[in-house]
């Protein structure tokens, strides 16, 4: 265990002492190494444990990163002292579990989950328990793709991809989605709408001439992107898409409300994701 981490980028990991919640530990570990981060493993509890109690609370069998840090804080808003130990570390990612505890697949997510995702500043990496290919901790992720729909916040988040991209050593797949018959968005920020609503893919090179100008240059030289268009339902689309392709994880902005009647389309696609998911928090 390591204690000296100041100046070098972290990787969150929240564990509740749960077989559930420690199935994202390798996932955390991989992208810890990836990135030449410290691995941050946080547990909120009210009571202090030794070290060796933690181990044993946490379900943790073996440790694959020598880069690490154990934080128990002492509390019982779990989330609130989650988000409070981000800000004193140069956190670039929180990988967690879908669920905990209170694991009930009928659920989108568990509790704290919930409350994290939504108030989070810092991109959140969510990995559902039951999916068939958990990252282990060897895991070397190569591609992300980064669902675009023409709106500002699709827009707004891709520095915080690009910087994420180059951080894990990443290709990007931008998937451009059009939804046969809904009108595009006006908002300020938005990319250029479809001529013809009805066939989204006949505006294709024009949205990918904007995006090219607006976007390729704030990109690191190594991360390569490659463009794509495809129609039909957003979340399932991104769903078979990377499966097609081979994307390791889907990445995708969102105001970060999951009240009733908001981000339909990321509530869906965590419910039905094959690969891990981040959600970036956007201000736009």
């Amino acid at each position: 265990m390591k204690d000296d981490t100041r100046g070098k980028p972290a990787v969150i990991i929240p564990l509740d002492g749960s077989e559930i919640a420690v199935r994202a530990f390798g996932a955390a570990q991989a992208i810890a190494k990836i990135m030449g981060a410290t691995l941050h493993i946080v547990h909120v509890a009210e009571e202090m444990l030794s070290e060796k109690e933690l181990v044993e609370r946490l379900k943790i069998k073996r440790i694959e990163v020598r880069d690490f840090s154990m934080h128990q804080i002492i509390g019982v808003d779990v989330a609130d002292a989650i988000l409070r130990f981000t800000t004193k570390v140069d956190t670039r990612l929180i990988v967690m579990s879908s669920h905990g505890w209170t694991y009930n697949p009928e659920y989108l997510l568990g509790s704290i989950t919930t409350e994290l995702v939504q108030r989070a500043v810092n991109p959140v990496m969510v990995i559902r328990p039951d999916i068939e290919k958990l990252p282990d901790p060897n895991w070397k992720p190569l591609k992300m793709l980064v669902p675009q729909d023409g709106t500002p916040i699709a827009a707004a988040v891709m520095v915080q991809v690009f910087e994420l991209a180059k951080l894990m050593k990443l290709d990007i797949d931008v998937l451009n989605i059009g939804v046969i018959g809904e009108k595009p968005s006006a908002e300020v920020g938005a990319l250029p709408p479809p001529r013809y609503l009805d066939y989204p893919r006949y505006d294709w090179p024009a949205w990918a001439t904007e995006f090219i100008e607006r976007f390729y240059a704030q990109r690191s030289p190594e991360v390569k992107l490659r463009l794509f268009e495809r129609e039909g339902e957003p979340a399932q689309v991104m769903v078979d898409f990377a499966e097609e392709n081979g994307d390791d994880f889907i990445a995708l902005g969102w105001h970060g409300h999951l009240g009733k009647g908001r981000a339909k389309t990321v509530k869906q696609l965590l419910r039905i994701a094959k690969t891990p998911v981040v959600l970036i928090w956007s201000r736009e």
